[in-house]
């Protein structure tokens, strides 16, 4: 799945820039404005003699008529002024009148009507057929589609020349607002702003817009290819970016690139945003080719130095995070949903930098370590699923000259969840986890493990089994005090005696061991969950 192009039927393809005024100047002299209502923008130009055309009319059509609609009529106000509202409310740009065959001048009523109505209205004489003037409005618009496809050209090389700019993104952000002369803002996949270029006549994108059309365009829901929001000044279009890297894998969320309009947007804008898009996905294409090694190198000094940081390494560390200086770090212990032997390293590692917002992320084992600033949210989690993986985040710590002593209790803190989330498939934040040894043991290994442990207990008849095991929890948790434990469940302290004597027989397990003690109580809450 790549950077997915723009649905055509969003943009205007009327040739941009064709008013009635306009074309009035390319047409014979002979031809006169008969009511001047303004200037008005034209789509196209109809011959018709319908009694009623507006069911076949487009917006913003010039209709030329003979007059043959209100032959006989001419002289009724009533019906002249139905047909002309008619061609009002089908939002006609100006009503062309020619002079015989059956009208020698316009009818007063029409002009009263054209006026009351705000219509323009032509008086076109017998020596300019309706012809010319199809062939003059048909000419006009081939002279601008062959400018627009120069200017295409001469745009698209610009897009082009970004990539050798020493930051690509930047400067196609910058020449695609100028050449669109609309607003364009590069979101990184966490939704932050990373580029900017603002035009003029645009309405800056609050938070609460900005985010929506961030979601909108990055869960592609309802199978749209990009998100949109419309007022009565301003277009804001949003596109996902994705990089095409491998045919069968899944491609995660690279950024999002969204653009604010002052106006409809036309043809031209489409053909230029899906050439952007298309650049942003050769960027995200190159990332991707570059040898993941020193990046790979850099994430494991780190997580190894045990040093505190001096000034220029928490430089370095800044310039390698995404997010503001002032937010903390974490450590994300990421596990791929499916084997990670499936992609190759350098897409793995490239499609966790783009979700985590880093350049420091490495593979250890059968898993992927990163450093990032990036918060473990829900949105992160199912963008993180979204993509074929499933991660682990520390808690976060200051990036501060302590840093270097604490990353290896961060990655350890997260490696020790790596097992629950994989058994859950779901991403966890060690801060909504209690801070426990038997809360680092997922559950369902953790039942396994104490049903191994107990076995030869529950293999017993039911009444036995669920006295032993009502005992042997009540004795352990009372510390091994037979009078506590014959107060808390109920039964004589010699028949507890009894009864812990034959259930460290029946586990052939030394009870008076402090450690066997242990791990017995952590089989028994283990075994309560299930």
């Amino acid at each position: 799945m790549g950077h997915s192009a723009p649905q055509q039927s969003v943009f205007d393809a009327t040739a941009p820039g064709i008013t009635l005024r306009r074309f009035l100047r390319q047409l014979p002299p002979e031809i006169s404005l008969a009511h001047d209502a303004g200037d008005r923008p034209l789509r196209w130009v109809e011959a018709s003699d319908m009694d009623d055309p507006t069911d076949y009319l487009l917006d913003e059509e010039m209709i030329l008529t003979s007059g043959f609609p209100l032959l006989g009529h001419d002289q009724d106000p009533k019906q002249v002024r139905q047909f002309i509202a008619r061609l009002a409310q089908a939002k006609v740009s100006a009503l062309g009148f020619g002079l015989e065959p059956y009208f020698t001048a316009i009818p007063p009523t029409v002009l009263d009507a054209c006026r009351e109505h705000d219509l323009p209205l032509l008086e076109i004489p017998p020596s300019v057929p309706f012809a010319a003037i199809g062939i003059a409005f048909a000419q006009l618009i081939e002279a601008d589609n062959a400018a627009q496809l120069r200017g295409s050209a001469e745009a698209n090389r610009a897009l082009l020349r970004c990539l050798a700019h020493p930051d690509p993104e930047a400067q196609l952000a910058a020449v695609l607002s100028q050449r669109l002369k609309a607003s364009v803002r590069l979101l990184g996949s966490e939704g932050k702003v990373r580029h900017e270029a603002s035009a003029a006549g645009t309405a800056d994108l609050g938070d609460q817009l900005k985010s929506e059309l961030f979601e909108q365009a990055a869960s592609g829901a309802n199978n749209q290819q990009f998100a949109m929001h419309r007022s009565d000044s301003q277009v804001d279009l949003a596109f996902p970016i994705r990089a095409t890297l491998a045919s069968s894998g899944r491609a995660p969320l690279l950024g999002v690139l969204c653009i604010s309009f002052a106006r409809t947007p036309s043809a031209f804008d489409h053909n230029l945003i899906t050439t952007a898009l298309g650049l942003l996905d050769v960027l995200a294409r190159e990332r991707a080719a570059s040898s993941p090694a020193s990046t790979q190198l850099a994430t494991a000094l780190l997580l190894r130095s045990r040093a505190t940081l001096d000034a220029p390494d928490l430089a370095l560390l800044a310039a390698s995070l995404g997010g503001g200086s002032t937010q903390p770090i974490r450590v994300a212990v990421i596990s791929p949903l499916d084997a990670p032997a499936e992609q190759p390293l350098a897409l793995h590692l490239t499609h966790l930098q783009a979700l985590l917002d880093t350049h420091l992320a490495m593979q250890q084992d059968d898993h992927f370590i990163a450093l990032t600033r990036t918060k473990p949210t829900q949105a992160i989690f199912d963008r993180l699923k979204t993509a074929g993986y499933v991660a682990a985040f520390s808690t976060p710590e200051p990036a501060d000259i302590q840093l270097g002593e604490k990353l290896g209790d961060l990655q350890a803190q997260a490696t020790g969840l790596l097992p629950r989330i994989r058994e859950k498939r779901q991403s966890l934040d060690a801060r909504s986890i209690p801070r426990s040894f038997l809360s680092l043991l997922p559950p369902q290994a953790g039942k396994q493990l104490a049903e191994e442990a107990l076995a030869p207990i529950l293999e017993l008849p039911d009444a036995r089994r669920d006295l032993y095991l009502e005992v042997l929890q009540g004795w352990l948790e009372a510390n091994g005090s037979w009078d506590q434990t014959s107060k808390n469940i109920d039964l004589h302290r010699n028949s507890v005696r009894r009864h812990i004597a034959t259930i460290g027989e029946v586990l052939d397990k030394d009870l008076n061991r402090a450690d066997v003690r242990q791990e017995l109580y952590l089989a028994l809450n283990f075994l309560a969950r299930s």
